[in-house]
């Protein structure tokens, strides 16, 4: 496969948005690519997490169980990026990725990664800056939804007080 669908796919995720496509391909060439049969697991819950996949070609299945409403899937394509955290501290893996056709990826090692943003000061920049509007698009749905709350627990009190009278 050529580096040319690795790179187009790169300048589509946030985290490589407006790098300079040179510096991509030498992204797409220093990851290591994997396929996975039908059925094949890339990663599991509890495993440690040293990279990001970023699907090529194919179809996989992204499994959570969340305690409150049970297990969940979401459908991955070409072009989606998973265990993306894992590029910037070590973890574990809190969910399960299963292949669900013939699986192509691109495997971004997170030492790989590190290294090339200490290599490339205006890709650490770029990513830094992606990261930065991620926070505060997630610090503003925060509020909006501390808003809400608030907003429903005034309502909760008014019936109670006026149920009193």
């Amino acid at each position: 496969m050529s580096l040319e669908p690795a790179v187009a796919l790169l300048q589509r995720l946030d985290l490589f948005t407006g790098l300079d496509p040179v510096r991509l391909e030498v992204v797409a060439f220093t990851c290591e690519r994997r396929e996975f049969a039908a059925g094949a697991v890339l990663f599991a819950t509890g495993e440690d997490a040293d990279c990001a996949f970023l699907l090529l070609e194919g179809e996989g299945v992204m499994l959570v169980h969340d305690e409150a409403e049970g297990p969940k899937a979401l459908r991955l394509d070409a072009g989606d990026l998973v265990g993306e955290t894992a590029l910037f501290e070590p973890g574990v893996r809190r969910t399960t990725v299963r292949a669900v056709t013939p699986l192509y990826t691109l495997r971004i090692g997170r030492d790989m990664f590190q290294r090339l943003l200490g290599e490339f000061p205006e890709m650490a920049a770029s990513v830094a800056g992606r990261l930065s509007d991620r926070l505060a698009a997630v610090g503003a749905e925060l509020e909006a939804l501390k808003a809400r709350l608030a907003g429903t627990r005034r309502a909760g009190q008014g019936k109670e007080q006026g149920g009193d009278e």
